[in-house]
């Protein structure tokens, strides 16, 4: 986060944050169970949507006054929803982290990365 900050201090540009949840795949585990008042894969929805809008409001409060900012979240494929938002808003520049969760991490981008470096149609840096 501090690089992206930096970048849109520096530039006086607008920062966007964004907040992928990737409810599909992980609902994709659960079957459609009943429970009180619903199915699992309802309230694994419902759970990952009000954390990741926890996620964004706090992330907000630490960034410094004078800085233009805005929170977006999303529900979809983290690669394809990440660049529909610097589409959307019209982004000079990605700023990004590369987790790298597979058996290989450490080794190579991960997957969500690696997707948004191979399609986007602006600059992306990737923090490692």
């Amino acid at each position: 986060m501090e690089h992206a900050l930096a970048v849109a201090d520096r530039n006086h540009a607008e920062l966007i944050i964004v907040h992928v949840a990737n409810i599909v795949s992980a609902i994709s585990n659960f079957d459609q169970t009943p429970i009180s008042g619903g199915y699992v894969s309802e309230q694994i929805a419902e759970d990952m949507e009000e954390t990741g809008k926890e996620i964004l409001n706090d992330v907000v409060k630490e960034i410094p006054t004078g800085v233009k900012v805005k929170s977006v979240f999303e529900v979809g494929s983290p690669g394809p929803a990440l660049l529909a938002v610097a589409k959307k808003y019209n982004a000079d520049l990605i700023v990004m982290g590369s987790r790298g969760l597979g058996p290989l991490k450490g080794l190579f981008m991960g997957s969500v990365s690696s997707y948004v470096t191979s399609h986007s149609t602006c600059p992306v840096l990737i923090i490692k």
